[in-house]
């Protein structure tokens, strides 16, 4: 049994768009020299390839919703995904452990 789910073509769009911007976000944040996710960091390709990703989302985001209000909504959905994930991860990594509790 299949299941298929119909997204009219705007919303379609729209959620490509947002997997683009975020998976751009992720690979920048897990590119840079500081980041906690993992024990070293992907090589410079990846950041390059997570500013191509984001760059072609906010054109995107232009395209799709108009100048202002595509950049608009490009920026705010790369900044949440610039914030959240370093957040996310900062608090499972170093979040608040009762005592003798260790690192996962």
């Amino acid at each position: 049994m299949r299941i298929v789910i119909k997204l009219p073509a705007r919303l379609s769009m729209i959620v490509l768009l947002t997997l683009v911007t975020l998976t751009g976000a992720a690979l920048l944040y897990l590119s840079d020299r500081q980041q906690r996710a993992l024990a070293v960091p992907l090589p410079a390709a990846a950041r390059l390839s997570g500013g191509l990703l984001v760059l072609g989302a906010l054109l995107g985001w232009a395209w799709r919703l108009g100048t202002g209000v595509g950049l608009f909504t490009g920026f705010w959905v790369f900044a949440i995904g610039a914030m959240g994930l370093p957040m996310l991860i900062g608090h499972l990594v170093d979040g608040y452990r009762p005592a003798g509790r260790e690192r996962p």
